[in-house]
Formats: C-alpha cells, structure tokens, sequence
C-alpha cells in the first residue's frame, strides 16, 4: 500500500513538474541561441573539391577523435570520398586532421546535429559544390562504427543507384530514415526543395522540434526531392530482414537468441508465447478443447506448465519440438507454416520503433557497421544486450563501445529532478 501512495505521490509531481522542466529546457535552448548569435562557422582547412563523391560528417568531437571516428574516415579515403566535416565542439590542434578531413569547420555549439548539417549543406551551396558532386553520404558521430564492415558499406551505400538511401528505417511516431546516415544522390542536392529546406531550417537544442523540423522534415523533403517511390528506401530495410530469415534458418535462430531483452522501453521483444499465441487459436491444443477426458486435462495442464517453464527461447527448434508436442488430435503443422509464424513475429518486432535501436544485433550480423551510442542512455539495451553486441565486434572495438555505453547509464535512473522529468517527456 505504501508503494502504491508513493506511486501516486510521484505521477502527480511529475504532472506539476512537467511544465516546468520543458519551460527551464526552452529558456536554456534560447540563452544558448543568444550566446551564440553572430557567432560564425571557422573554417580549418579546405582542399579544393573535385567533383568527387562527398561525406558530410556531423562531430561532437572535444580535444581528440574517437578511435572508431578515425577508422571511418581512413575508411571513407579508401572509398575515394572528399570528406567534409563539421565539429559542434574543438579539437586541440585542427591541424592533425589535415590527412584525415578534407574540409574541416567548427562551429559555434548550438543546434545539436541538424545544426551541423546545415552550417556543412550551406558551406556546400555556397562553394557550389553541388553542382558537380554525383552522391553525398550525410552521417554523424551517434553511432559507433565497425571497422570489419563499414568498407562494404560504404561501397553499398555510395555505389547505389537509389536516390535517397538510408542505412536503417524508423517507425516511431511515422516512417522516417534515420537520419544518422543518408546517401543521396546529386539531382537531391541539386533540387531547389533541398536547398530551400536548409536555407530556412530553424536550429534549436529543444529535442522534440529537433526531431520534427530534422528528421521528420528531413524526409519528407527527401521523399518530394525523390523522382519516384522505389528511389526511396532503406539499405537495411524490413524487406531485407525477411528476406534473410526465410533464406538463412541460422539467421533466425542468432535473431531470437540475439534479441534485445531491456524491457523499459515498451517496444516488443521475441518470445515463444507470441508465436504459440498466433499458433493456438488454430493448431494448439487449449482450455477450450477441454472435455471429461482425464488424459486431455492432463495435457493441458502439462501444457501450461511447460509454458511457463520455457521462457527465453533461444532458437526455433526449441519451438518446433513444443508445437510438435502439443498438436491438436491428428494436426500437423506445416513446416512453411510454422516458418512464416516464427517470421511474422521477428519482422513485426523488427518493425517498431527505430530499427538500430529495436534490432542491433541482428542487423550487425547482416552487415550493418553502425550502433547506436544512446542506447543504454535511452532505455533501449541494457548491459546483458550491450554484451551481447560486444561478443561481434574485435576485441579493441568492443572494450571502446562497452566504455562508451556504460558511461551513460539510463537517464531515468541517474537524472534528478526537473532534468529526470525533462528526459522522460523526451525534451532532453
């Protein structure tokens, strides 16, 4: 009883609080906007562009680059990309990244990652690189990044056809493309939608707006930029994920096994019910076939019994054996039936939320070099899932990505105050 008054006593703080906590976050993202009026971009270092293709890579980067960064961008050389890169924060001593950075700016630290978008998309209008360049690679330093398979990656994302290609899709609150890596075509640069877009996006460190006028504004200019529906897509796409369980049973049973198992955030995750529930209505035996035999009964109970003993699943044979044990009378499930059950549910988890946050695992063994590095922060993985996508990275990469997730606990958990309340309405 007492944890329930408590329980009470905090939702009803959390709605006066509320309010509050978005009112300070405002005020903050405004004194940061005055701080940094008339405040320029600084231009670093600038080779001359040769109508090469172009990554243009958004930093968060103080004193020194992150290890993973400096292998893309050793990465994005051999790929033969001029690379233009815009940093919120400074580096030490700019000079060092003269072999690495074909174009280096840093810029005053408003904005978040939109903001270093546009001051890179505006320095490239403005030298009218545009005009020549054929594809353009749009990435930030979010992510974590796989030197094993980023070579392909880079050749699959800069090599497409595809006019806007992202690596991975969302489907929280609409599809979107994650915004943390988009290749798009030169006639995208060229459009006047797409100019117009970063010529008239408003920066702000307000989280909420940042995801409406970027990511979700993003998109739908890339989509009205695109000459057509198909030249508009996701490289690691749900349609590449089914594909890929249908063809690869290895690869189902590393999904299951590989799920994510945090249960903060409300996204679904793999279990044997779900499959058996899809399953039971038509297949399985159930309350509702009870009748006065005693052996029936008794079935149904081991049944039960065995459900409740069989959590987690970790791989389909297991599911196979209990479907297979608990027909009903003179059923038989087809195996592409049970296929397709067992697919159905890992591509409808799959589809919620944001890709790279639902399902990292299993789109690094596809060939995905990209993690996300708000994850634990975000309440999306925890440290058991965190280990887990450490045991497919080479030992250096992994000791980097654990220390870079674990430094970071869950905000809910760790945030006091009017900061905790900011972050769970998602304003910070």
């Amino acid at each position: 009883m007492k944890s329930f008054f408590q329980g009470i006593v905090g939702y009803i703080k959390s709605l006066l609080i509320g309010p509050f906590a978005i009112m300070i976050v405002w005020l903050l993202s405004e004194r940061q906007r005055w701080k940094t009026r008339g405040q320029k971009p600084v231009v670093h270092n600038e080779s001359p562009y040769d109508g090469r293709r172009i990554m243009l890579l958004a930093l968060y980067e103080k004193g020194t680059l992150r290890p993973d960064v400096i292998r893309l961008l050793k990465a994005a050389r051999n790929e033969g990309l001029y690379i233009l890169a815009v940093n919120t924060l400074k580096l030490t001593d700019p000079a060092e990244v003269e072999g690495l950075i074909d174009c280096y700016i840093e810029r005053p630290n408003f904005g978040r990652d939109f903001g270093s978008y546009r001051t890179g998309f505006l320095h490239l209008f403005q030298r009218g690189w545009h005009n020549d360049c054929p594809r353009l690679l749009l990435i930030n330093d979010s992510i974590f990044f796989s030197e094993e398979r980023m070579s392909k990656f880079l050749s699959d994302m800069m090599g497409s056809e595809i006019e806007v290609l992202g690596s991975t899709e969302n489907f929280f609150m609409e599809h979107h493309l994650g915004s943390f890596c988009i290749a798009m075509s030169g006639s995208v640069l060229r459009n006047p939608s797409f100019r117009t877009y970063w010529n008239h996006y408003k920066q702000t460190d307000l989280r909420p707006y940042v995801i409406k006028r970027g990511e979700m504004g993003l998109t739908k200019t890339l989509k009205r930029c695109a000459s057509a529906p198909d030249q508009f897509k996701a490289l690691y796409d749900t349609s590449r994920f089914l594909n890929a369980l249908r063809h690869d049973p290895d690869f189902v049973d590393f999904t299951i096994k590989n799920g994510r198992t945090c249960d903060i955030i409300v996204w679904p995750r793999f279990s044997a019910r779900k499959v058996i529930d899809f399953l039971q209505g038509r297949y399985l035996i159930s309350a509702a076939d009870m009748d006065d035999r005693k052996d029936l009964q008794l079935r149904v109970d081991s049944t039960l019994d065995e459900l409740a003993r069989m959590y987690p699943v970790n791989d389909s044979a297991t599911l196979r054996g209990f479907v297979a044990k608990h027909l009903h009378a003179d059923e038989k499930v087809d195996d592409t039936v049970l296929d397709d059950a067992i697919h159905s549910v890992l591509g409808d988890i799959f589809m919620q939320g944001g890709h790279i946050h639902q399902s990292p695992a299993p789109l690094i063994h596809l060939g995905l070099p990209i993690i996300k590095l708000d994850a634990i922060y975000r309440g999306t993985q925890n440290v058991y899932d965190t280990l887990r996508i450490a045991h497919l990275l080479q030992p250096v990469e992994a000791d980097e990505y654990t220390h870079i997730l674990t430094s970071r606990p869950f905000g809910g958990d760790t945030l006091t105050g009017w900061k905790r309340v900011a972050f769970m309405k998602g304003y910070i």
